[in-house]
């Protein structure tokens, strides 16, 4: 049997770390197909986070190894929240991308990353365990 910790790291590589260096280098295809310098743009990365954590949600609510009715309704409310905070996110694209740095760097590298990251927290750590 293996121990909590084993399987928390397990967790945290498979579930969260690779989405996460999957995004990051992203950003740096957008950079080098660009062909230009960083800019902010490469990394507002709320939308895809949150859709990596609705993916997530969506894969784990059609497996067949779901058997507790509370996973379903779990899953059920996680991928809400999701769709919510996915709304959210790309209203706060059309109100401050390519306004001043500033508001960029706030709403779209601080609170929409903010959101993303911690709903790929909540599915790894609440969700999917």
């Amino acid at each position: 049997m293996e121990n909590t910790e084993t399987i928390n790291l397990s967790l945290l590589f498979n579930a969260l770390l690779i989405p996460l260096v999957v995004i990051l280098i992203g950003s740096i295809a957008k950079k080098l197909a660009r062909g230009s310098g960083w800019q902010r743009q490469d990394f507002f990365w709320g939308i895809e986070l949150t859709l990596s954590s609705i993916s997530g949600g969506l894969t784990l609510l059609f497996e067949s190894n779901i058997d507790a009715p509370n996973n379903y309704r779990n899953t059920g409310i996680f991928l809400l929240l999701s769709l919510i905070l996915f709304v959210l996110i790309l209203s706060f694209h059309q109100d401050y991308q390519n306004t001043t740095p500033k508001k960029e760097y706030l709403w779209l590298i601080g609170f929409s990353n903010i959101i993303g990251i911690g709903l790929m927290t909540i599915f790894v750590f609440a969700i999917k365990r």
